[in-house]
């Protein structure tokens, strides 16, 4: 997981509450205010503290089974722990006492290590228990995805940061970044084929967000602009979608886009949102709450549904990280400052579970955010509250049969009433809902 640095965000407007409409979604170029309808539900789910130890747990990463953290006990000496859902246990990664800002890809752990020549690079394997460490001195903050570990190099503190890559299969390193600026927050997609970070002005501040995307022959890097557009911080890819904060009018919101697009969507919903992360269809991020703090949400993308993870009045979440469908199930991972002010890290355990009729009711929503002409949004409802009627009267021919033609139907809007990327969510969607109806 990237380093993001624990910062009191100050509030720019008192809100009463968060809420949205069941679609907040809107495409950027032209944005709608959100109706503020219908509370935002808490998410049912489990939550443990993964570390119960003095000092600062912070940083926290997870995919599947595992997380692994900072642990400062903020006596001069930092080190790589992670904790096992399997077996509710916590391990700490051997170092030497100066060890910081871990990822995990759920068999390796790779930090940044300070010795005497700098900040350089460990990966850590936790089946073999073994540390390998990779490229020089001024290495740091580290991503796994696929092969890969994308890192930030710099010479020094005064110096530029440039985002390099590393390959653990051929022992190669490529720099992605070419530019006098400061390069920070790499992040790499599971597949290891898309890369993202920020770069930035000198002083840290102007940061836009940059992609570097791996051809089809799988031997070049193509990098593009991702959004120039406002203070945009905290990159995060599952390989087909970026997500990121951007700063505008004042107020920090969540947006994203799929690779290789340039349509940029925006979650719209009241408040300042960071450090934003995704994993399969699941967004998650902390929002600003009522009294000024903030608490971990949850965007599903497929079901277009907003949830509220943790309820802790004058206490901010930070630091958050999400795994989607992992066994089974999905997880969060959060730093919370703790009694005495330290943070400690949790862990949420949670599953979303829809009805095929509460899925079909959630595409027709989403078919209505779009504001199309009656004709065209009327066409496509038909077809999906024909399927929900057939799901209703256990007609699964039906309603497959009616997906089909929603899907059709959808496709054949793509650059008349539809862009390319509103037909792949509808298609998407109706995919699935067809996937869990057992369609043939």
């Amino acid at each position: 997981m990237k380093f993001r640095t624990l910062i009191t965000l100050i509030l720019l407007a008192a809100l009463t509450s968060i809420a949205a409409t069941p679609t907040p979604l809107a495409s950027a170029s032209n944005l709608q205010p959100l109706v503020q309808t219908a509370t935002v539900p808490m998410l049912p789910g489990t939550a443990v503290q993964m570390s119960i130890a003095s000092g600062n747990q912070t940083n926290p990463s997870v995919v599947c089974n595992i997380a692994s953290y900072t642990n400062d006990d903020l006596e001069g000496t930092s080190s790589i722990r992670y904790f096992d859902f399997a077996t509710n246990t916590e391990h700490v990664v051997p170092g030497n006492g100066l060890d910081r800002l871990s990822d995990t890809d759920g068999q390796r752990i790779a930090f940044t290590q300070l010795d005497s020549q700098g900040d350089r690079i460990g990966i850590y394997d936790i089946a073999s228990q073994t540390t390998t460490f990779i490229g020089g001195s001024g290495d740091s903050d580290p991503a796994l995805g696929g092969n890969l570990v994308a890192f930030r190099h710099s010479g020094g503190p005064n110096q530029t940061g440039e985002i390099f890559v590393y390959d653990r299969t051929t022992g190669g390193v490529l720099e992605l970044s070419y530019n006098d600026l400061q390069d920070w927050w790499p992040a790499v997609s599971p597949d290891g084929n898309v890369v993202v970070w920020a770069t930035c002005q000198l002083d840290g501040k102007g940061c836009t967000i940059y992609s570097s995307t791996k051809s089809s022959d799988g031997t070049l890097f193509q990098t593009r602009l991702v959004s120039g557009t406002g203070e945009n911080a905290s990159p995060d890819t599952n390989g087909q979608v970026i997500v990121y904060t951007s700063e505008r009018n004042g107020e920090n919101d969540i947006y994203f886009q799929r690779v290789g697009s340039s349509t940029e969507m925006h979650l719209s919903i009241p408040g300042d949102q960071r450090d934003v992360r995704i994993s399969g269809d699941l967004i998650v991020f902390e929002s600003q709450v009522a009294d000024s703090s903030y608490d971990v949400f949850l965007y599903d993308l497929r079901s277009a549904r907003l949830y509220q993870v943790t309820n802790t009045p004058g206490r901010s979440e930070t630091l958050s990280d999400v795994v989607a469908g992992c066994d089974g199930v999905n997880r969060i991972v959060y730093a919370i400052p703790g009694t005495f002010g330290d943070f400690d890290v949790w862990g949420f355990t949670f599953q979303l579970s829809a009805s095929t009729s509460d899925e079909l009711n959630d595409l027709i929503a989403v078919v209505r955010s779009f504001n199309l002409h009656d004709g065209t949004e009327n066409s496509l409802i038909t077809k999906l509250q024909d399927a929900l009627t057939a799901v209703a009267n256990s007609d699964t021919a039906t309603a497959c049969t009616s997906l089909t033609a929603f899907i059709n139907a959808s496709q054949a809007q793509v650059g008349k009433k539809l862009t390319a990327d509103q037909v792949k969510q509808l298609v998407d969607s109706a995919t699935q809902i067809k996937s869990d109806l057992g369609c043939q």
